[in-house]
């Protein structure tokens, strides 16, 4: 099970033309939103230095390193999840196997479309004997779950904010929600993947996850947002004054602009995208310019984690000799 074998060069679009011109939309479209994004941030930076200079900054290392702790527990959660959808399908992985696979897959998110994530685990799944289906299902689910979840937590804190022009596209996107569960009731889900797994001439599924291990998961990715975004009102803790009522919409909307950037596809990680959205978000309880170095300051810090994270499951690997038994 799991080579791929003979598929058709146009994909799932029908066709090389249609592919071609997403393929170039995405390498312009992408640069451009990320380039205008960046002018927004510098210029609300620039123009705001002055009461940028005046707020009242502050340096806690105690919200600091909260949010180091926090951001890494997420990271082991989410893994944590991924493993779990594995193990329903009898994965055969090692702790220190699967964490190693996970983190270094995650870094293909900086990637355009996630076809380096994707393809890369289903790559370093198959040398150790994982069928590619199994694990490009496991991918969909995981995916799925983020996202559902994601469009969860975001609703349930919109209330919560404060009055924000764009409360209505939250609560559509929030929509979305029932419609993603639907698709991953077994029912459906089986005859969606298979139909997918048939075109690109692959072994189709023997199994699926029951619907209450299903939103049993999305109980548990629902509380890795709520972990991120507590971790990120750590870090905002660290340099700015937060009060506590404004949790909610540090917490949901974050999930909110990732889900957004998520969606769109074009940038790298939803880079720019997510930026943009975050900046709108948080502009409604800080002065722009400071709105703005959070924002700034959030990529950073989520990039760092994410490479720091990747980069000890790394050596541990090596120093256990698995990258050498596999690589």
């Amino acid at each position: 099970m799991g080579e791929r074998r003979g598929a058709p060069p146009g994909g799932l679009l029908g066709g090389p033309a249609v592919s071609e011109a997403l393929s170039k939309a995405r390498r312009f479209v992408g640069p451009a939103v990320i380039l205008l994004v960046a002018v927004f941030l510098v210029r609300a930076l620039v123009g705001g230095w002055s009461e940028a200079r005046e707020y009242e900054w502050r340096f806690d290392l105690r919200y600091l390193g909260l949010s180091v702790v926090l951001i890494f527990l997420y990271y082991a959660q989410q893994w944590g999840g991924w493993r779990l959808i594995l193990r329903s399908f009898g994965d055969p992985l090692g702790r220190l196997e699967s964490a190693a696979i996970w983190f270094a897959s995650i870094l293909g998110r900086y990637v355009p479309g996630n076809v380096v994530m994707v393809a890369g685990r289903v790559a370093m799944c198959r040398r150790r004997g994982i069928p590619a289906a199994t694990t490009f299902t496991s991918l969909v689910y995981e995916n799925a779950l983020i996202l559902i979840s994601a469009l969860i937590v975001a609703a349930a804190s919109v209330p919560f904010w404060p009055a924000f022009p764009y409360r209505g596209y939250a609560l559509l996107l929030a929509a979305l929600a029932p419609i993603g569960l639907l698709c991953l009731h077994p029912a459906v889900f089986g005859r969606l993947a298979n139909a997918i797994l048939r075109r690109f001439k692959q072994e189709t599924l023997a199994t699926t996850l029951p619907f209450g291990r299903v939103l049993l998961l999305l109980l548990y990715y629902a509380g890795g947002w709520v972990l991120l975004g507590l971790a990120f009102t750590s870090l905002a803790a660290a340099v700015a004054p937060v009060s506590a009522g404004n949790l909610a919409l540090l917490v949901g909307g974050y999930a909110f602009a990732w889900e957004v950037g998520f969606l769109a596809f074009v940038t790298p990680s939803g880079l720019g995208v997510k930026e943009g959205v975050l900046l709108l978000i948080l502009s409604l309880i800080f002065p722009a310019p400071v709105a703005a170095a959070l924002v700034v300051l959030s990529r950073l810090w989520q990039t760092l984690a994410e490479l720091a994270a990747a980069g000890v499951i790394w050596m541990l690997a090596r120093g256990r000799g698995f990258l050498e038994a596999h690589g």
